[in-house]
């Protein structure tokens, strides 16, 4: 990433924010973060980021619109295997059309999900996300993959992403030599993760706390759980 970049981040949990803010952080000149809740696409905003809400609008003719046509530089994939489909028009009719792809993927991923009622569903669009990013990154771009894919998650858009030359860079992090620089700079002010704090919760409500986060209640984004309370 280069000072003057437009970013794109996919996914407003509390990785995706965090991922707006170090966008920000490395040079980046705009960062447009697409989600499909308001309250994180909230959160975004008030990091300084451009926002999309794929439920309100087509996410790549937005961006197509938000970038003159050409797209974003990079793209961060902050979503993984739990991607959403819309579920409001206009980018809702075109995903339901692939309904019956995203169920065979979801079957080929996690055969063996249990879901209890709403709780503990995967995502209903495994590839939707990532075909997003690629899809809409200007050609010779990077993608940048930090969402979590299982090793049976086989569905990437590689044929597209190839005749665009993109560069890939993936896989998850190396904590040894992050934490150490990450402490160092919120000891000196230059990042302040409380920004992306929704609650205070006690460690005894740590199963609450996850089912809430689980089930993408608005408002929860980001848990901080105090040991003894």
């Amino acid at each position: 990433m280069g000072d003057g970049d437009v970013v794109a981040v996919w996914g407003c949990g509390p990785v995706g924010l965090f991922a707006v803010m170090s966008a920000f952080q490395q040079g980046a000149h705009r960062v447009i973060a697409i989600d499909g809740h308001a309250d994180r696409l909230e959160r975004a905003r008030a990091l300084g980021a451009e926002t999309v809400n794929f439920n309100e609008e087509d996410p790549v003719e937005a961006i197509k619109e938000l970038t003159r046509g050409i797209g974003p530089d990079r793209a961060i994939d902050c979503v993984g295997v739990d991607s959403e489909r819309p579920k409001q028009d206009p980018a809702a009719e075109k995903a339901g059309q692939q309904a019956q792809q995203f169920a065979q993927e979801v079957q080929q991923i996690v055969p063996d999900a249990k879901p209890q009622g709403r709780q503990w569903k995967p995502g209903d669009a495994p590839s939707l996300a990532l075909t997003w990013a690629v899809e809409t990154l200007a050609k010779a771009g990077t993608l940048g993959i930090i969402g979590v894919y299982p090793p049976t998650d086989r569905f990437f858009p590689i044929g597209m992403a190839m005749n665009k030359n993109l560069s890939i860079n993936m896989g998850n992090c190396n904590h040894r030599t992050s934490i150490p620089k990450l402490v160092e700079m919120v000891e000196g002010g230059t990042v302040d993760p409380t920004a992306v704090l929704s609650h205070v919760e006690p460690m005894s409500d740590v199963i609450a706390a996850y089912k809430e986060f689980d089930l993408r209640n608005p408002g929860w984004i980001k848990v901080e759980l105090k040991p003894g309370t």
